[in-house]
């Protein structure tokens, strides 16, 4: 065997060990790519409750945000807020166990979300690995008027 095609045989290995992984990571729903955008999610949703509790009104921005403790617990939300859609629903009840069905937010960045998965939040602050078809679906049953 030829140097030359070692060294191809070698980049091929290499390749296929990315591939793997990145494989194993997309359906591993434990991988650190999971788990951080569950977090974010779920940062965001909690301060979405945080400043309900505080104001008595439901946040329809992200300066919104910046009055609750989202800023100490995330030194990058801000970055963080940038991938993600907030849905900013106005008829939440105080209590997230009230807000199963209800759509907080949604993460649209990177190349898992881009292989027809998002991660979304719940208004029970749950998070799910949706079909992207799905939630488009979802989106559309929700009249505009409601965020």
């Amino acid at each position: 065997m030829s140097r030359k095609s070692k060294v191809l045989v070698g980049f091929g290995a290499l390749l296929l060990l990315w591939c793997a992984r990145l494989v194993w990571d997309y359906f591993d729903p434990g991988s650190i790519a999971h788990r951080s955008m569950q977090i974010q999610l779920k940062l965001f949703g909690s301060a979405m409750y945080e400043y309900h509790a505080a104001t008595g009104r439901w946040p329809a921005s992200l300066d919104d945000l910046a009055e609750t403790s989202l800023a100490r617990q995330s030194h990058l939300w801000r970055q963080a807020a940038g991938t993600l859609v907030f849905l900013w629903p106005k008829d939440l009840k105080p209590d997230p166990r009230d807000n199963a069905g209800v759509l907080l937010a949604y993460d649209r960045a990177g190349l898992f979300n881009k292989l027809g998965r998002v991660w979304v939040c719940w208004g029970d602050l749950r998070t799910e690995h949706m079909r992207e078809r799905d939630l488009r679906d979802r989106l559309r049953a929700v009249p505009a008027a409601a965020w």
